[in-house]
């Protein structure tokens, strides 16, 4: 049997986290190692335990989501962040993407979603609900272009390399490497790393 996904959380609504707790619990593949009420209760709960997977409310008081991004990147880049939220804030969304966030998902979602956006950020891709999806496309709408370093990083993915490699590659570290993948993603209508760059090939953005 695999090895199972760790995981911490922390929500100041105390009724969410519980229900959370219980859904992680039923899991065969997660496993909760704790759960926090607040910003600083996570960032103490990722320097106990370096989890795989750190789930933070947006909202919640006590450090910010920005700052906790800032701690992982430096004491434990094994971590990633998944935000869980009532609110589709697309700009905040984008800033926390490019800091290193690696996923977004509605409080409103069915487990399973969240489930799905686990499974991915531990593969190495970003998760972003639909309706997040969404809503950042419209933000980008003036901006659907790929960018140089966009282009540089689907170049490198069709040349077969990781995300680690191509962060490497370009100097650039795994997590913006994941950040313009997602933008790529969202710019080109495509669903993942592959599809990207399968829809950039097509488009001629690489060759």
């Amino acid at each position: 049997m695999s090895e199972r996904v760790t995981i911490v959380a922390a929500d100041d609504h105390s009724m969410f986290l519980e229900g959370l707790s219980s859904l992680i619990g039923k899991s065969s593949t997660f496993q909760l190692l704790g759960t926090g009420a607040n910003g600083d209760e996570l960032i103490a709960l990722i320097e106990q335990f370096s989890p795989t997977i750190a789930l933070v409310d947006l909202s919640m008081p006590g450090a910010k989501t920005a700052d906790i991004l800032k701690y992982v990147e430096t004491h434990s880049p094994e971590t990633q962040l998944i935000a869980l939220t009532m609110h589709l804030e697309a700009h905040l969304a984008k800033t926390l993407l490019r800091l290193g966030l690696s996923g977004y998902v509605l409080k409103e979602s069915a487990f399973e979603e969240l489930s799905d956006a686990i499974n991915n950020v531990v593969a190495g891709e970003q998760f972003l609900s639909p309706a997040m999806m969404e809503a950042l496309s419209v933000v980008d709408a003036d901006e659907a272009a790929l960018t140089l370093r966009e282009v540089e990083v689907l170049a490198c993915a069709s040349n077969g390399l990781s995300n680690k490699e191509t962060g490497r590659q370009l100097d650039i570290s795994e997590r913006t490497v994941r950040f313009h993948i997602s933008n790529s993603c969202l710019k080109l209508n495509a669903h993942g790393r592959a599809n990207a760059v399968a829809v950039a090939l097509k488009n001629g953005y690489i060759s």
